[in-house]
């Protein structure tokens, strides 16, 4: 504790003698006596987000960046079951035609482009996300979803 002249000091260093001798502790005039509990204690945690493989409802986007091929899709099941899925898909044709294994097809390369409330939501995004991208991978040309925009 700061104090403003010498005088004042010793008053302290009495007062915390004196208190030393009441509750048989000694008390050092530079040793804390009480410290404050840090902010983050007191506050909540945040929100452990889940893996991306967790998320659910959501329209994603999947990178080759080894031949530059794309794919925009959308799930309403967790994101790992899809990926599953797309082993036997246009992808797992692509990497078992391209690159010979279908093994190649990994997590990381998935990312979320954006999270959904319903299947409208999905199927609009969906098709916005396409037309803008043109991924290479997306080949189903003939959807009845696609009709609305016809």
């Amino acid at each position: 504790m700061p104090f403003k002249d010498q005088t004042s000091a010793n008053a302290v260093k009495r007062q915390m003698r004196n208190l030393s001798h009441k509750i048989g502790t000694t008390l050092q005039p530079d040793q804390p006596v009480y410290i404050s509990r840090k902010l983050e204690q007191d506050l909540k945690p945040r929100e452990i987000k889940p893996p991306i493989v967790l998320i659910n409802n959501a329209l994603f986007t999947f990178l080759h960046v080894i031949c530059d091929s794309e794919y925009v899709g959308f799930t309403a099941r967790h994101l790992h079951q899809r990926i599953v899925e797309h082993k036997n898909s246009a992808m797992g044709k692509h990497f078992s035609t391209a690159h010979g294994n279908t093994n190649l097809l990994k997590e990381s390369q998935f990312r979320i482009l954006k999270k959904c409330q319903g299947k409208f939501d999905r199927v609009v995004y969906e098709m916005l996300f396409i037309k803008e991208r043109n991924p290479s991978l997306n080949t189903q040309t003939d959807s009845i979803r696609a009709k609305l925009f016809v």
